[in-house]
């Protein structure tokens, strides 16, 4: 558990960068709906301590991220950040 919360703070580092350095308008929302579901994949893993609970929301997130990437190499960064995450947790996307 430790590994994937240690990955997941990666990321969610990486999309805090990413909407910070980011000058086109209409990521801002994209970025802001990936922290949310950082924040509620952070909840869900204190409570209960399984990567199956946020099973459901890697799959969407995984959409969201091949629908729509983010530019620049904070977007890379993001994108990296994210399969790394997902590795970790063991979770088909």
């Amino acid at each position: 558990m430790d590994d994937i919360l240690a990955k997941l703070t990666r990321y969610t580092f990486a999309l805090r960068d990413a909407l910070e350095r980011t000058n086109e308008s209409n990521e801002r929302p994209k970025i802001t709906r990936h922290l949310a579901a950082a924040a509620e994949m952070y909840a869900l893993l204190h409570m209960h301590k399984t990567s199956e609970a946020i099973a459901h929301i890697i799959s969407a997130e995984s959409r969201g991220h091949g629908l729509s990437y983010l530019s620049g190499d904070a977007g890379k960064q993001v994108a990296r950040k994210w399969a790394e995450f997902i590795s970790a947790a063991g979770v088909d996307p």
